[in-house]
Parts: structure tokens; C-alpha cells; sequence
């Protein structure tokens, strides 16, 4: 149990490091003998002997939970990226449930000892201590290892990995979890260089650069200073390759991201003909990259003619908008505007607008004045200013006008709900 309990606290450590989200490590005493017996009595049966005496002699109770940051980036041969859910309890031992109104006689073949973040169970069978997980989703079970320090072993040995099956599923063969399977050695490969590659090692060559932002993205001011040190043209093709490349969206837009941050302007000749050649680049990340890739009026322009081609509707001038942060899309979806508003305040909110161009809006028609409060209440709540200051008075007198006059209740809990906001704002 010392081995297994530094092994994960070094785990949870070098997670920690990495600045993946990492919960304290939970050990328990161990239990006694007489509070074996008691819950041994409570359910009838006796405790399976491996792991009986893992509580009577290592712990009662162990708990773990860890999850990698949005940016990391796992090898595409993984189904699902791992993240850490272990342990077990005896306070939690019971019969697990299967659903189902009538009695189930496989529950009492079973003890569940932990219980996924999903819902799901991991179950140890009484007969002969093999450990078992159950999908209450599915209703199937995957056999984790026929003994429980077996699972326990090679559960740590794999970083703890989640009980869920997305996670499991991934490393396990017919004998349960295995060490052996590609996909094992794959994922503790990456794990490994996760851990020991640092930026100074990355800053070697353009590839290894590349590695270290797909596991830690470019936050950090020093991963974009490192970019400087090489032509700013071969980092450009670099990142398009992984742009166009990656079958996952996922990676395609975090890729994305990356190329808008350290060479925009080296793209812009490429973006250009992602409108009139035919290429695997999905429309959401050819707007990303046309708004941040090309000058300000080039890239709206193509956006706004292409959204035109069909009806227009809120949803999809949010999504391929609201990149632009550009207030020429206020005065074009003033044409477009309509009920249900859902998007379109979003949308307004988004932009920032000026404070004389949400009063303008608040005194217009119905659609713009509620499409505008509503926009309001949203800035107030994520605590976004107008791009200009606001006469307070005027809006008081407004706001107050409508949260008498407006006919719909929640529309005047909106006025009021602004009206009262308005000193903060």
C-alpha cells in the first residue's frame, strides 16, 4: 500500500505541475476487524479475502480525481482522453442496483465498491474477487482484472484512469485492463513526455515546439515568444499541415487558435483561397480564421455575403459572427432581426455595442427593443461595458418607462432586472 499511496501522490504531483485540475488524494486508516464483521453481517456474505484485507490492512477508503486541461491534445489513436476516477470504500460496499422493478438475482453476485462520476459501477464479484465494471446505460459489463490488486495495479500503472468506460474501454483486452495493448503504450507514452518535456527542451527544434503547445497550448507568453526564434513562414506551414490534417474538429480548431496567435498574417494568403478552392476546412473554422487572419472589412465581407446565400437566422450569424467583434454587424442584422430573438441577443451582447446604439435599439420597435434589453441584462451579468459611457439618466427614465408599460411580465422583469443593475454598470 506505501508503494501504491507514493506512486499516487507522485502522479498527482506531476499533474499538478502540468496544470491539469487535480482533487487531494483521499486515504483513509484501515479498517478493523469489527467493522468488517458488521458490514459483512449487514449484507449477508462475506467480503471477497483480496480484498478484505485490502481494507483490513491498507486502507478503508482511497479516492482520486484528476482531469487534463482543454488544450491538451492526445494522440488520435486514443477513442476518448483519459482523466483519473479511482478508489474504493467500504462505507459504500453494497449489493449494487440494476434497475429494473423486479427482483434481480445477479445484484447479489456483486458488490460495488465505487461508483463512477457517470453513474456507472465498479463491482467486485463475490464468487471469486474479480473486479467488473457495469454501464447502467448499456447494462454490459467489461471485466477489469480477475484479482483486485491486479486491477488495482494496473489502474495506477495507467495513471488511474477513469472508471467510466470511455475511459477503460480504450486499454482493455479480453483478460481486462492491459498494459500490453497499443493503445496502452501509446497513451503512457504520451503521459510520460507530458510530464518530463519541458519549454526549454521544446525550444530545440520547430517539432518538439509543436509537441509541447499540443499538450499545453499557447497561454503562456513565453510559448509564443518561442515561436519568434523560427521563420515565421515555415511555423505557418507547419501549422496548416496540422490544420488540415487532423481528422478530429476539436483538433482542427485548436490548431486554429494556435496559427491565429503566432503567424495570422503569413496565413492570410491561404485563408483567402479556403473560399474559392474545395478543401476539408469545416466553415466554423474557415470564419475563425478569416476573422482573425485577414483585414477587418476583406474578412466581414466574405462572411456576411456567404451568410446571405440562404435565409438568414440568429443562430447562424452568431456562430459565424461573432469572431468580427465588428459594429457594422449591429446596423446589418438590424435588417434580419425578428422573433424568436434567441441568438440575435447574444449576438448584439457579443459585439459590444455603443451605449448610444443600445439606447437607439431600446427605443426602437418591439424586436429591438426586446432583442436589446435582453442583450443589456446579458453585459450586465458577464459584467461586459458598452464600448461608450451611458447617460444615466436618459436610460433610467427609459428603463423605467418600459418596466411599466411593457405587456409581457418577464419582459418588464427585464426592465426592472436592468433598471436595478444600472448604478454597477
Amino acid at each position: 500500500m506505501q508503494t501504491w499511496a507514493e506512486r499516487w501522490t507522485q502522479l498527482l504531483k506531476q499533474l499538478e505541475q502540468q496544470g491539469a485540475l487535480v482533487h487531494p488524494l483521499e486515504i483513509k486508516p484501515v479498517a478493523t476487524e469489527n467493522e468488517l464483521l458488521i458490514v459483512e453481517e449487514r449484507l449477508g456474505v462475506r467480503i471477497p479475502f483480496e480484498f478484505r484485507n485490502l481494507l483490513l490492512l491498507c486502507s478503508r477508503q482511497v479516492g482520486m480525481y484528476w482531469s487534463l486541461p482543454d488544450e491538451a491534445l492526445l494522440p488520435i489513436e486514443l477513442e476518448d482522453t483519459p482523466s483519473g476516477d479511482f478508489g474504493w470504500s467500504l462505507e459504500e460496499l453494497e449489493f449494487p442496483d440494476f434497475g429494473g422493478d423486479d427482483e434481480n438475482l445477479d445484484e447479489q453476485l456483486y458488490l460495488q465498491f465505487y461508483t463512477a462520476g457517470n453513474g456507472d459501477a465498479l463491482l467486485i464479484r463475490i464468487e471469486d474477487g474479480s473486479v467488473w465494471y457495469w454501464s447502467h446505460e448499456e447494462d454490459e459489463f467489461d471485466l477489469l482484472a480477475k484479482r483486485f490488486t491486479i486491477y488495482v495495479e494496473r489502474a495506477t500503472a495507467l495513471g488511474c484512469i477513469g472508471a467510466d468506460c470511455g475511459q477503460h474501454r480504450q486499454f482493455c483486452g479480453e483478460d481486462g485492463l492491459d498494459l500490453s495493448l497499443a493503445s496502452s503504450e501509446i497513451w503512457l507514452k504520451w503521459l510520460e513526455q507530458y510530464f518530463t518535456l519541458t519549454l526549454n527542451q521544446a525550444m530545440s527544434n520547430l517539432e518538439s515546439l509543436l509537441i509541447y503547445v499540443s499538450m499545453h497550448g499557447v497561454k503562456d507568453t513565453k510559448v509564443l515568444e518561442a515561436f519568434a526564434q523560427f521563420d515565421a513562414s515555415k511555423v505557418y506551414y507547419a501549422l496548416r499541415i496540422k490544420i488540415e490534417q487532423s481528422l478530429a474538429l476539436t483538433y482542427k480548431e485548436a490548431w486554429s487558435d494556435v496559427l491565429v496567435k503566432v503567424c495570422a498574417v503569413e496565413a492570410s494568403d491561404w485563408v483567402r483561397t479556403l473560399w474559392s478552392n474545395k478543401n476539408n476546412i469545416p466553415s466554423r473554422i474557415r470564419d475563425y480564421l478569416t476573422a482573425n487572419c485577414l483585414p477587418t472589412e476583406e474578412g466581414l465581407s466574405l462572411v456576411l455575403q456567404d451568410i446571405e446565400k440562404k435565409t438568414v437566422d440568429s443562430y447562424t450569424a452568431l456562430h459565424r459572427l461573432r469572431h468580427f467583434h465588428n459594429p457594422k454587424i449591429i446596423a446589418w442584422m438590424k435588417t434580419y432581426v425578428s422573433f424568436p430573438i434567441d441568438g440575435w441577443d447574444t449576438l448584439l451582447a457579443e459585439l459590444q455595442p455603443s451605449a448610444e446604439t443600445l439606447f437607439e435599439w431600446l427605443s426602437g420597435s418591439e424586436v429591438e427593443r426586446i432583442t436589446a434589453i435582453r442583450a443589456v441584462w446579458q453585459m450586465m451579468q458577464q459584467e461586459i461595458a458598452p464600448s461608450t459611457c451611458i447617460n444615466k439618466d436618459n436610460w433610467r427614465q427609459l428603463l423605467a418607462f418600459w418596466k411599466e408599460n411593457e405587456l409581457l411580465r418577464k419582459n418588464k422583469q427585464l426592465f426592472s432586472q436592468a433598471l436595478e443593475g444600472l448604478d454597477s454598470w
